[in-house]
């Protein structure tokens, strides 16, 4: 068997995200674009962004760099034309690093003649496709028909992709169902719980209720590869970094240039005017330093012993509390039993494999980390 937990690296250095639309065919429930309209950006827009991008990208590459082109909605196929057009403009740009494409969508407008148009370029663009499990858990977030989305299609020509399932308070008794019933058909699928959604009191045994149940299954099934968040590295307990800050948990500010249909520039798509209605955003956090972590934490987070365990989005923070430090309280306990419940699964999965074959370098560490990881929450619980 190869190496199961470790992803295909769709990595790059630096990704550009197109905001091509702020229309979308869908109304998600945890939707957070609460202020949707019908502007759509223009190839010239784009054009002068990612010309922008290429000169800026060029300054810091070297031979192994890669830059990302990511397609963002509201719902992207609503403007294919622009997604072609861009395509097409960029592979005849003389550039000196590689280009990856990616479209995130919710695959309902994949249409015969966009999947042909896809398929002929897939060793260049990506698919991303959202889906939330079964047929409930779809419908109750999605409002649509799991039926309606091309799951083999996107399966069969992006193998080592994955689609997208954003769990809610209605739909997280189904995870585990979902995540089997997709794993069983072969299907690969990265889980993440819903920010700025309103959990409510016993959702936090649920979760580990779920996560246990899908621990057993992935210990039962070693063909079947462990996905997020079972295929977590916990970063925060690697040698060296017992007294530091976190570090920060994704790319906004630094490595990630989110354009607005307008060409603007922010440091994410959460800090758009459609997600929160206002125009003061940049602003509001122009002295913000997206490099220090410990702007990104407030005093009371700074002081909480589950701090290296807590996820966070610093978007959903500043739509929601205004401060981009400003964490989420009613999250903290289900990303704790994430942290112990899949730790306690990595040391079980790696100790298993390990009585078969030798484990690789990654293996190693990971287990190093969850071991130490696993030892942390359960401090943490005494406390």
């Amino acid at each position: 068997m190869s190496d199961p937990i470790i992803k295909k690296d769709y990595g790059t250095d630096r990704i550009c995200s197109l905001m091509l639309t702020h229309q979308c065919n869908l109304r998600c429930i945890y939707c957070f674009e609460k202020f949707k309209g019908d502007r759509f950006m223009t190839f010239e827009t784009a054009k002068k962004v990612l010309t922008y991008e290429f000169k800026e990208f060029e300054k810091i590459m070297n031979d192994e760099n890669r830059m990302g082109i990511d397609f963002m909605g509201g719902e992207p196929m609503l403007n294919f034309e622009l997604i072609k057009q861009i395509y097409e403009w960029v592979m005849a740009q003389p550039l000196p690093f590689p280009v990856r494409f990616t479209v995130t969508t919710n695959g309902t407008l994949l249409t015969d003649e966009v999947k042909n148009w896809l398929k002929e370029r897939k060793q260049h663009i990506r698919v991303v496709m959202s889906v939330d499990g079964t047929e409930f858990s779809q419908k109750n977030n999605r409002g649509v028909s799991v039926d309606r989305l091309p799951l083999e299609f996107v399966h069969e020509n992006w193998p080592n992709s994955y689609f997208k399932q954003t769990l809610s308070h209605d739909t997280l008794p189904f995870f585990a169902e979902s995540i089997i019933e997709l794993s069983q058909q072969g299907y690969r699928v990265a889980s993440s719980l819903a920010q700025g959604h309103t959990w409510k009191e016993g959702d936090v045994e649920i979760y580990r209720r779920e996560l246990k149940k899908l621990a057993e299954y992935y210990l039962e099934h070693k063909d079947v590869r462990p996905e997020t968040p079972f295929d977590n590295l916990y970063r925060e307990f690697f040698d060296g970094q017992e007294d530091k800050m976190p570090k920060k948990a994704c790319g906004v500010g630094t490595s990630v240039h989110f354009y607005d249909v307008d060409g603007q520039l922010y440091p994410c798509h959460l800090f758009l005017p459609m997600v929160h209605g206002k125009k003061t955003v940049l602003d509001d956090i122009k002295d913000v330093d997206f490099n220090d972590p410990n702007m990104l934490v407030d005093d009371d987070c700074k002081q909480c012993p589950a701090l290296k365990v807590c996820n966070t989005c610093y978007g959903y923070n500043y739509v929601n509390r205004g401060n981009i430090a400003k964490r989420d309280k009613s999250m903290c306990n289900l990303y704790l039993v994430e942290a112990q419940v899949v730790s306690e699964f990595q040391i079980a999965y790696f100790v298993s494999l390990k009585d078969k074959r030798e484990l690789t370098d990654y293996e190693l560490l990971m287990l190093q980390c969850a071991v130490r990881c696993y030892k942390y929450v359960q401090d943490i619980e005494k406390i």
